[in-house]
């Protein structure tokens, strides 16, 4: 497997604004498709809220959780009338459950997550037979890790817990499903990270929301242990990678990172800690750093055999703007890399995909 991703420029982070996955495989296919890592869905239709659908759809049913909050019924006036009533309007509107009394640990039924495979898959398949996927193309999959399902919707350290641990559980059923419908040959599996990212950045508090308290346990070995525990159930004959994000409402980080510091440790602790080879890594890089100072902590990054895709391109200043951080980046990195956007595009105006496409392949050409 050494050298799989070595031939492909480009990654595409996950969601991508479309309404079914055919429609995404049309607009990716062609356009980047012999460039990528690997082609996603692009998680359409509901899917682009990344992780709130499993509140009504997962958190909701258990009888051992309470719901202490959702998101307030909606007037027809209102101007979130075309968003659906299970998605938050602001954090005062946010889902929030606590664990009843007296239980002392929960189990889930199963995540969504296989039931999206098992539907995009074939047609994965058919547009890869018809030619508008390229020939070899790997089909791309991401699942968040377990505290980004639980960490923004529960309000203390043992509510957190419980549910973290049942989620982690039902996390590894979900990897196994996934494999019994897509051969692992085919396969780019990619862990999503953003609130162990947001944790570590924190030392796990803000004191405010989003972070308004601690977890227990260092948030890092708590990350290496989610990584040790689910990595091994994903074969070697697939790729394995991660996305680490700083959050992405609004195209605006929940927290803005002073450099790739963070990263760099995150990505060490999962590459020592998979229990099999990682095949890359994602990083982001806000628009406005193309300091050295940002970079710098690249020079402590120790992929082995992985591939770095430096999360740099971006819409708003085009190839130039992105081949300027891409000259800063190379002076701090000399490893195998690629090139991919900070976070998805699912939340993105459907009109600006075409430009942003054309970017990635010009950048690609050019590196």
């Amino acid at each position: 497997m050494t050298g799989v991703l070595k031939n492909k420029p480009l990654m595409l982070v996950g969601s991508v604004p479309g309404e079914t996955a055919e429609q995404v495989f049309l607009l990716i296919g062609p356009a980047i498709g012999d460039l990528l890592a690997g082609v996603s869905d692009g998680e359409p239709g509901y899917r682009n809220k990344w992780i709130v659908f499993n509140a009504p759809q997962v958190f909701e049913p258990n009888p051992d959780l309470e719901v202490l909050n959702k998101p307030r019924a909606r007037p027809e006036h209102s101007v979130f009338k075309d968003v659906p009533d299970w998605v938050p309007t602001s954090w005062e509107d946010m889902w929030r459950f606590t664990v009843r009394p007296g239980v002392r640990a929960t189990h889930f039924g199963d995540l969504p997550y296989p039931g999206f495979v098992r539907e995009s898959w074939p047609i994965f398949q058919r547009m890869r037979k018809e030619g508008v996927i390229p020939a070899g193309a790997r089909f791309q999959v991401s699942l968040p890790q377990p505290e980004d399902f639980t960490r923004w919707c529960t309000g203390n350290a043992h509510d957190f817990s419980i549910m973290t641990r049942a989620v982690e559980e039902t996390l590894a059923r979900a990897v196994k499903s996934i494999l019994a419908t897509v051969p692992a040959k085919e396969l780019v599996f990619q862990w999503d990270v953003c609130w162990e990212v947001l944790a570590n950045a924190t030392g796990d508090c803000l004191g405010r929301e989003p972070l308004a308290w601690k977890a227990e346990g260092d948030p890092l070995e708590r990350f290496a242990g989610y990584i040790r525990r689910l990595s091994p159930l994903v074969p070697e004959e697939a790729v394995l990678g991660m996305h680490l994000c700083y959050g992405d409402l609004e195209h605006t980080h929940l927290i803005e990172p002073p450099d790739l510091a963070n990263c760099v440790r995150m990505a060490n602790e999962a590459v020592q800690h998979a229990g099999r080879r990682f095949d890359f890594v994602q990083m982001p890089v806000p628009r406005n750093r193309n300091d050295d100072a940002y970079f710098k902590p690249l020079r402590k990054l120790r992929l082995g055999e992985g591939k770095l895709y430096i999360g740099l391109v971006h819409h708003t200043d085009g190839v130039a703007g992105t081949l300027a951080r891409v000259r800063t980046f190379r002076r701090h990195y000399d490893g195998d890399f690629g090139v991919a956007t900070e976070c998805g595009w699912g939340r993105r105006k459907s009109e600006t995909i075409p430009a942003l496409l054309q970017i990635h392949r010009e950048v690609a050409a050019a590196l």
